[in-house]
């Protein structure tokens, strides 16, 4: 019966405990990889899913057209919008606080983000 002193006993656990600790984590390396490697499949189906749900053709024109109407509103109701001006401004001037002086600020032009 071979017995073993409390140091050899601890190391022993220590490589175990180590061994179970790297194994599991290079196993969830390996799920996620190949997880990721799913996603290239997943887009593929999607796409095929959508190509035979697709619109037909005068569905999509009068949406088409109903999209040109909204965007040539909104171009004729931003022209002289003087109350956007000047709650834009008043809104800077809030932000800005003390830092300047009531005077000072001009805006010059105003542009729509897309």
């Amino acid at each position: 019966m071979i017995l073993y002193t409390v140091m050899e006993s601890s190391m022993k656990e220590a490589g175990v405990n180590t061994l179970v600790g790297m194994g599991t984590v290079f196993i969830i390396l390996i799920f996620i990889s190949l997880i990721i490697s799913c996603f290239t499949f997943i887009s593929k189906i999607q796409n095929k899913l959508e190509n035979t749900d697709k619109v037909d053709e005068s569905t999509s024109s009068s949406i088409d057209n109903t999209l040109a109407q909204i965007v040539s509103n909104e171009e004729e109701e931003l022209e002289d919008d003087l109350e956007l001006v000047a709650v834009i401004t008043a809104a800077v001037m809030a932000y800005m606080g003390s830092a300047a002086p009531a005077d000072g600020l001009v805006v010059r032009s105003i542009r729509k983000v897309r």
